[in-house]
């Protein structure tokens, strides 16, 4: 794409919880960095909405949402007409050829841009990464997203991203929201079998599901499609209750569990030494609870996987923004970057 002087562009962060776009200006036509003096954009419009993840909450919910969080933030922007030169939509859930390329007709028909792209929601937080945390060497490193769900994605020096996990809530998503909601539900079952009184801890699930008992567990749960944002959303209760009830404490050990066996395999597999990578962290779960990735990082120290540098990513929707920023002066490094 030739240069385009004061273009604009989009960035969308979609997940299973929410929906976040970004229109930015694009003020410099310098060759792209990543670091906050050098990128050369001034955010004009913002927009969020309910969850975009398609395999989640179905092609419609995630496209209605991502239509509203888009025309929010061109309303933003003052300017609901403005032409976008390049849209990267960046969406849990598109792990997929098929999941994509259905995406991307949509996309195409909606003229959102003149050129959008559909990409998943992992690989952008490596830039995301860069541009918050720039003087860190990130050639090397794994990114974890916990949130609705879980997955990872790591490199090593000259070697392409390599993924793991990103099965779904039913084959995998260890430590993610749905991960914690579930097992604190599952608790509760337990307890009702037993004939146990509801504790304070189950009883404040219940609420937050809007039950008032655990024979409504049933009607709630098994819903088509299943609602995973409002189960992970009870993972905030068990963190509550993290301190003051054993069985919400032992939920949140074997969720970090999880997540350090996942990083470990993957480093392993990336051939990463201990205190030789660095660790980008994104998601709900880990960005509302500091303590859960205190925990983490010394779960990865008792398995000798620990990084030499950890973040939590403030700002995801960076990533995704900062590829259409890149797509504007040099197609091929974004295709080579993606692929």
């Amino acid at each position: 794409m030739s240069q385009c002087h004061d273009a604009y562009i989009l960035g969308v962060d979609g997940g299973g919880s929410k929906t976040i776009a970004l229109i930015a200006k694009v003020v410099s036509s310098a060759n792209v960095a990543e670091t906050a003096n050098e990128i050369g954009l001034t955010i004009v419009g913002r927009g969020e909405s309910g969850p975009s993840n398609p395999c989640s909450v179905g092609f419609e919910v995630a496209t209605n949402n991502l239509s509203f969080a888009i025309d929010e933030a061109r309303l933003a922007s003052s300017d609901a007409s403005l032409c976008v030169a390049v849209a990267a939509l960046s969406l849990a859930g598109v792990g997929k050829v098929s999941e994509r390329e259905r995406l991307q007709h949509w996309a195409n028909e909606q003229s959102f841009a003149k050129r959008t792209m559909i990409i998943d929601d992992i690989e952008p937080l490596y830039l995301a990464a860069k541009y918050e945390q720039p003087s860190v060497d990130w050639d090397c490193s794994i990114t974890l997203v916990a949130g609705t769900g879980s997955n990872l994605c790591g490199r090593n020096e000259g070697g392409r991203p390599l993924r793991l996990g990103g099965w779904g809530y039913v084959l995998g998503d260890e430590g993610s929201g749905f991960a914690i909601g579930l097992a604190a539900l599952q608790s509760v079952c337990r307890e009702f079998d037993d004939g146990a009184p509801l504790s304070p801890f189950h009883a404040s699930l219940l609420r937050g599901a809007g039950l008032s008992d655990p024979q409504q567990l049933v009607e709630f749960v098994y819903q088509n499609p299943i609602p995973r944002a409002d189960i992970a959303k009870l993972s905030q209760i068990v963190f509550d209750f993290c301190s003051q009830d054993v069985r919400a404490e032992k939920i949140i050990d074997h969720a970090v569990s999880g997540l350090a066996d996942s990083i470990l395999r993957l480093a392993n597999k990336l051939r990463l030494s201990p205190r030789k990578y660095s660790l980008a962290l994104s998601g709900g779960i880990l960005a509302a609870n500091p303590r859960l990735v205190e925990r983490l990082i010394v779960e990865l120290k008792l398995l000798n996987c620990e990084p030499k540098f950890h973040h939590i990513i403030a700002e995801p929707i960076y990533g995704p923004l900062i590829i259409a920023r890149k797509s504007l002066f040099d197609d091929e490094a974004v295709t080579r970057f993606l692929n």
